[in-house]
């Protein structure tokens, strides 16, 4: 029997043909090749099938009846034969260095659960800044490591940029299947409170920005990073007691507030009022935000 690949690409799809054979193509060409390439394919009803047949033995392809992106990206570690995990996007692009940059990492330090890179933007800057992670930063966070509030304050990990041990993984329940935007930060939550991570000051994969984002649902963006910032402080006391109550209570009522903005412009008084009282209720000094509450109380 030959030998496992190390690490095993998971790349969960839904209707992204068109996008996807430059994912595959970016992934084939690693300079690190000890890897298989695994390609979950969500419910698609368009040409993804024919597409990746092409493709031959270079993947290994599954099907299963449309459920979202975590539960596509659950089945695909199932099927992985590899250690180490690595869960690609599939639009973006992976550098050629990607593998052979974090599993050179890993290599001498298996206790790790997870390590992550930096991205840039694919066709060129973007936020006034080259990369995702802004320069300064993924500097430090390389040099002095990464902390729980690094990972609250700014959501930094993309998935993309990352190699989980599959124990790690397995470990914490793999991907939250209730989610559809925020998984990778409700995954890089657990996986800090459970296992050493560690940051490469690296570019090491191309983020690709179009109208199928899913990150453009700004209403289920908001909310399910409400939710998953409830879960980590219900769920883990520590994560609490490190960020404390008032980081905590700032970041809530920002995201409330932010809700209260979207719903507000749609005409949705009645959540939009919700989520500003919510806001104000978590923040009770805020004078912002009690003026808002004040003022949508009558439109």
């Amino acid at each position: 029997m030959s030998r496992s690949p190390a690490v095993s690409v998971v790349v969960a799809t839904y209707n992204r043909a068109k996008l996807l054979r430059e994912t595959i193509d970016s992934i084939l060409h690693q300079r690190f090749q000890d890897y298989e390439l695994i390609v979950v394919d969500d419910g698609s009803t368009d040409d993804t099938r024919a597409m990746l047949a092409g493709f031959g033995s270079r993947i290994r392809y599954f099907y299963q009846e449309n459920r979202g992106p975590s539960a596509a990206r659950n089945a695909g570690v199932r099927h992985a034969v590899g250690r180490w995990i690595s869960i690609q996007d599939s639009d973006d692009l992976c550098a050629p260095n990607h593998l052979e940059c974090l599993y050179g990492y890993v290599t001498d330090r298996p206790h790790y659960g997870m390590v992550f890179a930096n991205g840039g933007y694919l066709g060129g800057s973007n936020h006034d800044r080259e990369t995702i992670i802004p320069t300064a930063k993924s500097r430090r966070l390389a040099a002095h490591g990464v902390q729980l509030a690094d990972l609250f304050d700014k959501s930094i990990v993309r998935l993309q940029a990352a190699l989980i041990s599959k124990a790690a993984y397995e470990a914490v329940g793999g991907h939250d299947e209730t989610l559809r935007i925020c998984m990778d930060l409700d995954l890089a939550f657990r996986l800090f409170m459970s296992s050493a991570v560690a940051y490469l000051d690296e570019v090491i994969f191309f983020y690709r920005k179009h109208d199928g984002n899913s990150s453009r649902n700004e209403e289920l963006r908001l909310t399910e990073n409400i939710q998953v910032i409830e879960k980590l402080v219900v769920q883990n006391k520590t994560a609490g007691a490190l960020l404390g109550e008032k980081r905590v209570a700032a970041r809530l009522a920002y995201r409330y507030y932010r809700l209260a903005r979207g719903r507000r412009k749609h005409g949705e008084r009645s959540g939009a009022r919700s989520a500003i009282t919510q806001a104000s209720r978590l923040r009770p000094l805020s004078l912002k935000y009690r003026l808002y509450r004040l003022q949508w109380a009558f439109f």
